[in-house]
Formats: C-alpha cells, sequence, structure tokens
C-alpha cells in the first residue's frame, strides 16, 4: 500500500472519528455537502485521498481543520485565525483584493505612527 493510500484510509478514519465523537451518522454528512452516499466506503475500499475542495468542505462542516483532517495533527493557527482563513477561501478575487489593500493601507500607517512617535 503507498503512502498516499494510506493517507487517504487515514483521512476517512479521522472523518469516521469526529462523526462518532459528535454523533454525526457519516451519511448526514454526505447528503450535507451533496457527495455520493458511498463516498466515504469507496474512499476506504480504494484508499484514496478525498479532492482538496471536498477535503475543506468536510473540515468546514465537521468542525475540525483540513490539516487535521488531512495529517492527523493540529496546525498552530489559533482559532480565530483558523476561522479567518476559511472565510477568506469564500472570498471572491475582488474581495480579497479589497482586504489586501485595507491591510496594507493599515500597516503603513501603524509603521508610520511608530517612526513618529520613537
Amino acid at each position: 500500500m503507498t503512502d498516499f493510500e494510506t493517507n487517504g484510509l487515514q483521512i476517512v478514519k479521522r472523518i469516521t472519528q469526529v462523526c462518532d465523537e459528535k454523533r454525526i451518522v457519516r451519511k448526514s454528512v454526505s447528503e450535507a455537502l451533496g457527495l455520493p452516499d458511498n463516498c466515504f466506503s469507496n474512499w476506504s475500499a480504494r484508499g484514496t485521498v478525498p479532492a482538496g475542495d471536498i477535503c475543506l468542505r468536510i473540515a468546514d462542516y465537521l468542525g475540525v481543520s483540513v490539516e487535521w483532517l488531512i495529517n492527523g495533527k493540529e496546525s498552530e493557527l489559533t482559532q480565530e485565525e483558523r476561522h479567518l482563513l476559511t472565510l477568506w477561501v469564500h472570498l471572491t478575487s475582488e474581495q480579497k483584493d479589497t482586504i489586501s489593500t485595507l491591510l496594507e493601507k493599515w500597516e503603513a500607517d501603524y509603521v508610520q505612527a511608530k517612526k513618529e512617535n520613537a
């Protein structure tokens, strides 16, 4: 079995673990996300890894990080930072550009204020 196949099996095990902990039936996850009813069984049987966008949707639905879902390790990010990244992923390119421009302006203002107060 390849590492890729092993990773696929581990992802399904982690999904099952969270479903068990939250008392969620895996079928309700697949239904809520518009996935085939047998997707988890197929991933397990084939040892395949779900596509990245599917992992993101599953992680969002289950309230876990994508990092944990994929590799079993929690990132160093805080809950707030993970939340902001999740929001960011769903923005349009135009919205991302607007927010980036605002953040760059705020950063420049902050640096300028520090220089003036030094």
